[in-house]
């Protein structure tokens, strides 16, 4: 059995080898965006429709999902989500870490909506691609400081995508061939009053593989990624509008190991369903439903001989929002609702035909009804105060067949307060207290997923934070530069540390919620952004000074410790040089202080046993992380409707060693009673060239 386990960990590592300015307009027009989002369209107006990111203030930012393909791709592609980690206060991730970590919170802390519908794990392949499509997306809008009541069930940010929902006139395909993935979108007409939109993807990275050094005669790992989305448009009437959304995903990362005789992998899927109803009743009224099913599920997989273990989880949402939006006078006023039924089933052990365990049967699925009521109005105090007022009153409750039933609710207030002068200056102040039903438990750091959920019951409390932010924003010379500077604070309650390690669960009777741990933390620090807009040469420096700990009673004897995911220091530039007509030259470098790990001090052998010494909690770091990224884009046609470029592209240009892991190398002393440690960093790969193919007609 521990060949079988220590396999298993082994397979984990080697797969893992504008201005701004107040607008008072006479006339309000209404997009499938809720009303504050009609206030961010209405601000933004005034600026250029060619930046990349929007930066509207108040750690609010607008991804421009058109511009995005001049910037630095990797293997061919632009992400979503690894834009966004380009951004202040979005920490760097390491390679292997498919985690999003805004503002010193954890992954499991942001809530990340596609059409309505919640997202558990958002990547594909360890974390270099995101689950989303570009050619897919209308727009995608980030909240870090003021968060609207309309969004909850989080602590930390939310990340707010939708899909194309505007008719077209003709049938339009584009798509993307590169070296290890391709992908493919059609948006066609289906009569005069409604139009259907498709898109896919997939890899054939597996021919890579058999290339690399991973493809030895003892190992040989295989991996695949695919995911499909649809989209369908109806205009109903002119007051009505159906857009029904449906995305399916799914990975498979399979490992044949032949000196232990090992066959492993892990499979894990994504699936949402979401089907909006918006009705107009005038300029000044409107309101909208929203049906909405998510699905998340992965499984870990070892067979040695005839002995099976799986570690299977699963999550199905069902859920339901309502908006109704009104404009009176200079104010605008959002009222809803929601409810959300949650169905999991923990990650625990599946084995066959390993008699000498005595295994735990797999324990009974767990439900929950969240809810929220809300309501949120955004005025003006005269010409140069703006208010955003919000309050939400939600809660969790476990079905009364479950043996525990029990409530948790809670207000969560939400203001921001906004001073702008001379037309270019702009100063905020935000709060926002946030809660959290559903709870992620963190078992690894590598972009696998092996992290599981756990809702709210009575041995799992609720999470709850205070979040307070101050930001200044500027632009000038003609908005070709903007600057922000914004300072945040967050204290955090009923954090979790799980604190046994995933394969315990296999050898004893075993409950999750007897092995977690709970306490505090706190997160604070400072973000700076400067962007330049205008000009052949575009691009921001972005640079966020952070500090994130966590305080639990049983861990490092009471006092604090850093988080996991701690970076003092995120730095990011991006650059793009338009050298002429055809050549488009872009960059990327990036720099982040190490993640903080628990690092063995020595190992002591007592009679045949080697017993651990380990220093502070996360009292170690793993080496500063940085990286370079050139592309070149040649453009052999650009039009409104047609496009053909070919993309150079060159990840960690100057071939860094980034350690994705530590290994550990012992070395007795002199009378062989202590063995000491030396840590080495083990590396992924040096630099990776590639070259794609766009179209678009």
């Amino acid at each position: 059995m521990n060949r079988l386990l220590s396999t298993l960990i082994l397979f984990i590592v080697f797969s893992s080898s504008q201005t701004l300015q107040s607008q008072k307009p006479d006339t309000l027009f209404f997009s499938a965006d809720t009303i504050y989002q009609l206030e961010e369209i209405e601000v933004s107006a005034t600026r250029r429709s060619g930046d990349a990111i929007l930066n509207n203030g108040a750690g609010h930012l607008k991804l421009n999902m058109d511009k995005l393909q001049s910037l630095p791709r990797f293997l061919g592609n632009v992400d979503l989500l690894r834009t966004l980690q380009l951004t202040p206060g979005i920490q760097t991730s390491g390679e292997l870490n498919s985690g999003l970590y805004i503002r010193g919170g954890d992954s499991g802390h942001n809530q990340i909506l596609f059409n309505g519908a919640t997202i558990y794990n958002p990547m594909h392949l360890l974390g270099f691609f995101s689950i989303f499509n570009n050619e897919q997306l209308a727009s995608t809008t980030l909240f870090k400081s003021y968060i609207p009541s309309q969004y909850g069930g989080r602590i930390s940010g939310t990340i707010d995508i939708q899909s194309k929902s505007e008719l077209v006139d003709h049938t339009s395909v584009c798509g993307n061939f590169g070296i290890i993935a391709s992908q493919g979108a059609l948006a066609t007409p289906i009569g005069k009053k409604s139009s259907l939109f498709l898109s896919a993807r997939g890899t054939y990275i597996n021919l890579l593989l058999d290339l690399t050094h991973l493809n030895t005669e003892s190992i040989q790992p295989r991996y695949g990624f695919q995911d499909y989305n649809l989209t369908y448009v109806s205009q109903l009437s002119t007051t009505d509008k159906l857009i029904l959304n449906a995305y399916w995903g799914r990975d498979k990362l399979a490992l044949k190991e032949y000196y232990y005789q090992v066959n492993g992998g892990m499979e894990w899927q994504n699936g949402t369903a979401s089907l909006l109803w918006e009705k107009r009743f005038s300029n000044q009224q409107k309101m909208s439903h929203t049906l909405w099913h998510s699905y998340y599920n992965n499984q870990i997989n070892a067979t040695l001989v005839n002995s099976v273990i799986r570690f299977p989880s699963r999550i199905l949402d069902f859920g339901y929002k309502g908006n109704y939006q009104l404009r009176i006078k200079h104010s605008y006023w959002t009222l809803g609702g929601e409810y959300t039924f949650h169905h999991v089933n923990p990650q625990s052990p599946e084995i066959e035909n390993l008699f000498s365990l005595g295994a735990n049967q797999p324990p009974a699925p767990m439900s929950l009804h969240e809810y929220a009521l809300y309501a949120q109005t955004n005025f003006n105090l005269g010409s140069h105060w703006g208010t955003h007022l919000g309050v939400r009153f939600s809660g969790a409750l476990q079905p009364a067949s479950e043996k525990n039933r029990q409530i948790s609710a809670g207000l969560e207030p939400r203001c921001s307060i906004d001073y702008e002068w001379k037309s270019n200056h702009k100063l905020s102040l935000s709060y926002n207290l946030q809660r959290q039903y559903m709870n992620q438990v963190v078992v690894s750091s590598i972009g696998l997923p092996t992290d599981f959920w756990l809702p709210t019951s009575s041995y799992v409390p609720a999470q709850y934070s205070h979040n307070l932010s101050l930001g200044y924003f500027k632009s000038f010379m003609e908005n070709e530069y903007e600057l922000s500077v914004e300072g945040y604070w967050r204290k955090m309650y009923n954090q979790m540390e799980f604190n046994g390690e995933l394969f315990n669960m296999v050898n004893q009777q075993y409950h999750i919620e007897q092995h977690l741990y709970y306490g505090k933390g706190m997160s604070y620090g400072v973000e700076f952004m400067f962007k330049k807009n205008k000009g052949r040469m575009t691009g921001w420096i972005s640079y966020t000074l952070g500090k994130s700990i966590r305080k639990f009673p049983e861990i490092n004897d009471g006092q604090p410790f850093p988080a996991k995911n701690d970076r003092r220091h995120d730095l990011s530039i991006v650059t793009n040089y338009k050298l002429n007509p055809r050549w488009e030259l872009s960059g990327v470098f990036v720099y982040a202080t190490g993640s903080a790990f628990t690092m063995p001090t020595a190992l002591y052998l007592i009679g045949e046993n080697a017993i651990n010494e380990y220093g502070p909690h996360n009292g170690a770091r793993m080496p500063a992380y940085h990286r370079l990224d050139l592309s070149a884009n040649f453009w052999i046609k650009r039009t409104s409707r047609r496009e053909n470029v070919i993309n150079f592209s060159l990840y960690n240009a100057y071939a860094r060693a980034n350690p994705i892991f530590l290994s550990i190398q012992v070395k007795p002393d002199k009378d062989a009673t202590t063995l000491h440690i030396s840590p080495q960093g083990q590396s992924l790969y040096s630099l990776i060239p590639s070259i794609s193919y766009s179209f678009k007609f």
